[in-house]
């Protein structure tokens, strides 16, 4: 087992537009860019310095960010990652109950795979540890830890894991289904009135969390372009630099207009989180962390409290503010491995989201994913996770690296952080963990 800590990147080069959860959405116009070669790596990893830690290099990186530049990637989005509550407001998430431990039993074969990098291969435990993007893997088998490695982070950071946050929310809706409190086929203006005279009104609820709403707001519209809808829902919650007149959320959401039937098309739009939020704030009557925490964090047996992003008038950064241990995001997707689900959601939920349900990738999506999982790739999405494959195996990624693959039927929880480069670089572990699962377990 690797705990060590890695090199981090350092270099200053072009700023890059954001791609976070887009960059690896099936719809998204950003496409992630992939390391090409383990030399390039390599190169890069050699050339970088170790995460800051002295009083001088912490205080470099305060003076060095902004509003504008914290994602741009590199070594200040690297620390701001990790440190997220100290540039922005949060919520806790508390952890109330005991902890549950977890078993470690190491899988040498699982260190030793062989995995494609660009033209080359080498092994997986030598590709995370050199890899200056990775910030740290767990990877879980039947409930136990059997690889874990920590190349740029500490064991106990809490990581910003920017859009996984979205399948947490989604299924804290899903044990609200399980109980009897709310009808997902339902239109959106049952349970938000305030949407009522809007172009959500009809939406079936199960439309806007399976991201099929039709609502013209799509994240790959472009973070950074001040004049698109994303920029303007994500300025509402002091995630981006102010630029145009105050609005609130609410009234952002108001505002959106729909640009396709609903249910037609998988397209990925952060917005229809933050409303499948407030459903779950109105059918608890609890704000969003405190929610999460009742019906989620309570009962994985969480290590340490989560924290939740929210605005300055506690409007909570729902599609990608929750920060956490990196154990704690595997177990929490051990709720969908495990029999009993952990006591959050049923086995009903668990068929529901490999069944027709979901929305089906158009060919175009299927094409584009069937070439980057070299003929192995997903068929649908559903409640918020980017891509479900035929044997029930599924994904929800965040920007600059973040990630959880879970599949159900072989016991295999993954999760994993990143950093991504100032040029856009990122690391390739999602198809090499589909490739491990498929070979090893």
């Amino acid at each position: 087992m690797n705990m060590g800590n890695g090199n981090l990147l350092r270099e200053s080069a072009m700023k890059l537009k954001r791609w976070k959860a887009a960059a690896i959405s099936p719809d998204s116009r950003f496409k992630q860019v992939l390391v090409t070669t383990i030399t390039l790596l390599l190169l890069q990893a050699g050339a970088n310095a170790q995460p800051a830690s002295t009083l001088s290099e912490v205080r470099e990186l305060y003076q060095q960010y902004t509003p504008e530049n914290f994602d741009d990637g590199g070594a200040v989005s690297h620390y701001v990652w990790k440190n997220f509550v100290s540039f922005f407001p949060h919520a806790t998430i508390a952890r109330t109950s005991a902890i549950r431990e977890l078993e470690v039993q190491a899988n040498p074969a699982l260190a030793d795979f062989e995995v494609n990098a660009g033209q080359d291969t080498t092994r997986f435990d030598d590709y995370v540890m050199s890899s200056p993007f990775v910030d740290g893997v767990i990877v879980m088998v039947g409930g136990k830890v059997v690889y874990e490695a920590y190349p740029n982070m500490q064991p106990y950071d809490r990581h910003l894991g920017w859009s996984v946050t979205k399948v947490v929310v989604s299924t804290a809706l899903a044990a609200l289904e399980d109980q009897g409190m709310v009808e997902v086929d339902a239109p959106i203006e049952q349970y938000l009135p305030d949407l009522a005279d809007t172009e959500w009104v009809g939406i079936s609820l199960r439309d806007i969390v399976n991201m099929s709403s039709g609502i013209d707001c799509q994240d790959s519209d472009g973070y950074q372009n001040t004049e698109t809808c994303i920029y303007r829902y994500e300025e509402s919650l002091g995630l981006t630099a102010p630029v145009n007149p105050p609005q609130s959320t609410l009234d952002t959401l108001r505002g959106m207009r729909q640009h396709r039937p609903a249910g037609e098309k998988y397209e990925y739009v952060s917005a229809d989180t933050f409303v499948t939020g407030l459903v779950i704030e109105t059918i608890t009557g609890r704000p969003l962390w405190l929610a999460l925490q009742d019906l989620v964090w309570s009962k994985i047996g969480a290590e340490a409290d989560g924290l939740m992003m929210i605005s300055p008038k506690g409007m909570p950064a729902t599609h990608g503010g929750l920060s956490a241990r990196l154990r704690d995001v595997a177990r929490f997707g051990e709720i969908f491995t495990t029999e009993d689900q952990l006591g959050v959601v049923s086995q009903r939920h668990v068929d529901d989201l490999g069944s027709a349900n979901g929305i089906a990738f158009d060919a175009e999506q299927l094409a584009r994913l069937d070439s980057r999982f070299q003929g192995d790739g997903p068929e649908h999405a559903a409640w918020q996770w980017d891509m479900i494959w035929p044997d029930g195996a599924m994904f929800k990624g965040g920007y600059a690296g973040q990630g959880i693959f879970v599949d159900p039927e072989r016991g295999v929880v993954a999760a994993f952080f990143g950093s991504s480069g100032t040029s856009g670089e990122g690391h390739a572990l999602l198809p090499m963990l589909r490739q491990i699962t498929r070979a090893l377990f």
